[in-house]
């Protein structure tokens, strides 16, 4: 087999893929639009989309930002990114209009109001009491004093071995 290690595999799928893209968007960048008029410059960067894109998350995937996703879904927002940038859209009113198109869980947190509040706040309270809880058992363990434990049977018992023990071992001084 040509490929013997799964590097080798990985980096030549990724350049096959690479080669793959590429025409395409060249292809989209010289054909101007289908008026034939020349192309505008554009004047955003991907750079400028994934800027964006890293504060939203996928509405299709659990937990997966819209500049990681390689949904066709995502491509596709991001996308319309670019363009509402292109149009010359800010970052706020971007982000309003995917709010508005796929709900709140787009922007990956709870909104600060109302209820969800308690998402913020809850997890630190908790770590806060966890950490009074801990600091006080073991202030409580360190402080106090061993006490005597009462003569039981087995005590007793032991003295009456030690004493033994020593009467033998006089003897034989």
């Amino acid at each position: 087999m040509y490929f013997r290690t799964p590097l080798k595999l990985i980096f030549s799928l990724l350049l096959l893929c690479l080669l793959l893209v590429a025409p395409s968007a060249v292809d989209a960048q010289e054909s101007g639009g289908e008026s034939g008029a020349p192309a505008q410059v554009a004047t955003v960067t991907p750079n400028d989309v994934n800027e964006i894109a890293k504060e939203l998350w996928c509405p299709l995937c659990s937990g997966v930002r819209l500049d990681a996703c390689e949904l066709k879904a995502c491509e596709q927002m991001r996308d319309m990114i670019a363009e509402q940038l292109a149009e010359g859209q800010g970052k706020q009113e971007i982000k309003d209009y995917f709010i508005a198109q796929y709900g709140p869980q787009v922007l990956g947190e709870p909104p600060l109001e109302g209820f969800n509040w308690l998402a913020w706040i809850l997890p630190f309270a908790a770590l806060i009491g966890g950490g009074v809880f801990v600091w006080r058992n073991t202030r409580r363990m360190v402080s106090a004093s061993p006490k005597e434990a009462p003569a039981t049977a087995q005590t007793v018992a032991d003295d009456e071995y030690s004493q033994r023990l020593e009467e033998e071992l006089k003897r034989y001084d």
